[in-house]
């Protein structure tokens, strides 16, 4: 009891110091004077890079006089969130005052949208533009490394790389504008028949580089932010983004891209392509040879008109197929696929998994979902595992199969003239039909399954 007294007693005798709602007017002024458009934000951050450590003297003198004149009375207190907001405000500052912070990349690392830059909150926007151009060997290699600013490259009309340099700098002074806009140049470099072109990372600046080149010409490009947009070319196409969109249109050769955060798009493909890596929306379609797609897709997944096979691996889901006519979509509920030939697999554990005018075999699993596939004549072998939720299959009437199916906790409803035992909550299917063929091996371990007979010739 006496403990609890003193404490009680030396909690009361604490007295908060000033220093906190002194620092909340003065960020309130500060704030007020910039929205109203009183003094420039830039100038503001400029001018507190440079005289920052004031507030850290200024906040000791504050604390030293309140302890002397307070010192027999009460004991000054400094709180938790008061203590947090000076050592915020130092980050701060030592942030702002060194001449070389990336705010571009500081702003990739709070996980902020593609179009927000920390950078433009340090001064003015100043652009200017150039025009290159430089000599390409026969059957060369590109090879385009930039850090901040997109990359476009298109086919030429000609034997020469022509390069359209578009450069950006966030400046608070027109004189240091020009000095960094003036230092923006590409390094250009040619060893055998490997053009290299690099454009030197910088703080407060983008560089968007616009290349037409032969069409024949290999490609490799490396950004660090930003698009990256490739069209026309004959040749093989090698693209790795940090962070930025990508988008293929008309390519010959195989394709090889890895992107850590954007959404991807291609269409035109006539070769081999692998995408690997983290992405947002994926768009796919038309693609000749084989797609393979390895990853973490954290947006909408739609693709079509495959003619080579598909591979798909995400945390999600895991597709195969032969050969696609149709789409594939895939998004965070759902899993469908239409028009495509088996071998057809098909795997995810909490979606609604929908595969329409399937011809060939499927194989499909499920934890927790429905199940609903509709095959074409003639029916190819089918195992269906589902834990949680029901299956049906539609099948063509005049179709030839053999079942066995089994439903725990649920029933096997039929079209067919099929054996069904029901006993201790499960049903079991098994026969033939039409004097037997494949097996569709169903297997629900809470749910019902529903075989269904489709009208002749209405999936085709």
């Amino acid at each position: 009891m006496q403990r609890t007294a003193d404490r009680a007693s030396y909690n009361a005798s604490a007295r908060r110091s000033l220093l906190g709602p002194l620092f909340l007017i003065a960020i309130g002024v500060f704030a007020f004077l910039m929205t109203t458009h009183r003094i420039r934000a830039a100038a503001f951050w400029q001018w507190y890079g440079h005289w920052w450590p004031i507030l850290l003297i200024g906040a000791g003198v504050l604390l030293a006089l309140e302890s002397l004149v307070w010192a027999r009375h009460v004991r000054i207190r400094l709180g938790g969130g008061m203590v947090f907001l000076v050592i915020l405000l130092a980050i701060l500052g030592i942030a702002v005052s060194h001449n070389h912070v990336d705010w571009r990349s500081l702003g990739n690392q709070l996980q902020l949208d593609n179009n927000f830059d920390l950078s433009q909150m340090f001064g003015s926007k100043h652009e200017s533009s150039e025009q290159i151009a430089h000599a390409m060997p026969d059957h060369a290699t590109l090879v385009v490394q930039n850090a901040h600013g997109d990359v476009t490259i298109t086919a030429g009309s000609d034997d020469q790389m022509h390069l359209s340099l578009d450069k950006t700098v966030y400046s608070n002074s027109d004189t240091d504008a020009k000095r960094d806009l003036d230092a923006m140049e590409p390094l250009i470099t040619t060893t055998g028949t490997v053009v290299t072109v690099h454009m030197p990372p910088g703080d407060r600046q983008t560089a968007n580089l616009n290349f037409a080149i032969p069409a024949d010409a290999v490609v490799l490009v490396r950004t660090d932010r930003g698009d990256v947009t490739v069209s026309g070319r004959q040749a093989a196409v090698t693209i790795n983004s940090n962070r930025g969109d990508v988008q293929l249109t008309s390519i010959v050769g195989p394709v090889h891209v890895t992107m850590h955060r954007g959404d991807f798009s291609a269409s035109n493909l006539q070769s081999d392509l692998i995408l690997n890596g983290r992405m947002n929306d994926v768009t796919l379609s038309q693609v000749t040879g084989s797609s393979t797609l390895n990853g973490d897709f954290f947006g909408d997944v739609h693709l079509e008109h495959l003619v080579g096979s598909l591979r798909f691996h995400s945390s999600r889901a895991d597709i195969q197929l032969a050969q696609l006519a149709g789409s594939v979509s895939l998004d965070s509920g759902n899993l469908e696929v239409e028009n495509a030939t088996g071998p057809v697999s098909v795997s995810t554990r909490a979606k609604n998994i929908t595969l329409h005018n399937i011809r060939g075999d499927v194989q499909a699993n499920n934890a927790n979902g429905s199940i609903e596939i509709s095959a074409l004549d003639p029916v190819g072998a089918m195992n269906i595992e589902n834990r949680n939720g029901s299956v049906q299959v539609t099948v063509p009437e005049d179709a030839k199969f053999s079942v066995q199916g089994s439903a725990a906790d649920g029933q096997v409803n039929t079209d067919f003239n099929l054996a069904i035992e029901n006993a201790n909550h499960r049903s079991v299917a098994s026969g033939s039909v039409g004097g037997g063929g494949p097996l569709l091996h169903i297997s629900v371990k809470r749910g019902d399954i529903n075989l269904r007979k489709a009208a002749a010739g209405a999936n085709q």
